[in-house]
């Protein structure tokens, strides 16, 4: 996700000079500096230069992070640089527990930000300013969409658009494997079920209609349509996916807790 923001950084214009990175892995922060021109720095550096930090780690690793740069802030005596995490899970009020009296956002981006075609919720903390929010989604409508929200739907968030991904790569996996069964070549079958998805993702942003109005657009009675909706409704493909998102965002709720208390 880091490498994602790098590059939508670069092709909004950000000149390379003014991106700076913390990373621990070599090969990662060769890549970096390789692909996007990204200079190497310290946590020093960091809280010296930097007007926006963005914290892109994994759960479990941010506590050291934010340890060495609350530290590094205070050698640097500043207090106004913004920090926006991407961590999920871990919440506002425990980012500033630990990092103090700096501004804080989090926002919840998901894969497709690879791509650009990201979708971010994005919440802020208590002392973020209305500039700091118009900053932190200006960053990240470099990669996609950002929606506002507050924080007590990020469970619901990570649920939906940041797990949400997976489910639709399960789908097209199915829908590849069912075209395959009835004869169709792999690539082909593939192909047809992401740019069918992709096509139904227009009708819908574009359109702005109803989504039973739309099905039924492409249900005709007695159709081949119907013939698999049937099914998928014998089946109860609504209730399985439903019951999928509610458990994302009961462990999303449970990592919350541990994190928040850590």
């Amino acid at each position: 996700m880091g490498q994602a923001l790098l590059k939508g950084l670069r092709d909004a214009g950000v000149p390379s000079a003014r991106l700076l990175v913390v990373e621990a892995n070599p090969q990662a922060r060769r890549m970096a500096r390789r692909r996007f021109g990204a200079r190497p720095a310290t946590m020093a550096a960091l809280a010296a230069r930097c007007g926006v930090v963005i914290v892109a780690v994994k759960p479990q690793d941010i506590r050291p992070v934010l340890d060495a740069y609350r530290q590094a802030l205070s050698a640097a005596r500043r207090s106004r640089t913004l920090m926006i995490s991407i961590a999920a899970g871990v919440t506002l009020s425990a980012l500033e527990r630990v990092l103090g009296r700096i501004p804080v956002v989090r926002v919840m981006p998901n894969l497709a930000a690879k791509v650009g075609a990201a979708v971010s919720a994005m919440a802020a903390g208590r002392r973020a300013t209305a500039s700091h929010r118009v900053l932190a989604r200006g960053i990240f409508e470099c990669v996609g969409t950002v929606i506002e929200l507050p924080e007590r739907h990020f469970d619901a968030v990570t649920a939906i658009s940041g797990s949400g991904p997976a489910y639709f790569f399960v789908i097209f996996r199915a829908l590849r494997d069912a075209g395959v069964r009835q004869g169709l070549p792999k690539a082909a079958a593939e192909r047809l079920a992401v740019q069918t998805a992709l096509g139904s993702a227009r009708l819908v942003e574009g359109l702005r209609e109803d989504l039973d109005r739309l099905i039924a657009q492409v249900a005709s009675k007695k159709g081949t349509t119907e013939a698999a909706l049937k099914v998928l409704a014998r089946r109860r493909l609504a209730d399985v996916l439903q019951a999928g998102v509610s458990a994302a965002a009961q462990r999303s709720k449970e990592l919350s807790w541990s994190l928040s208390k850590s």
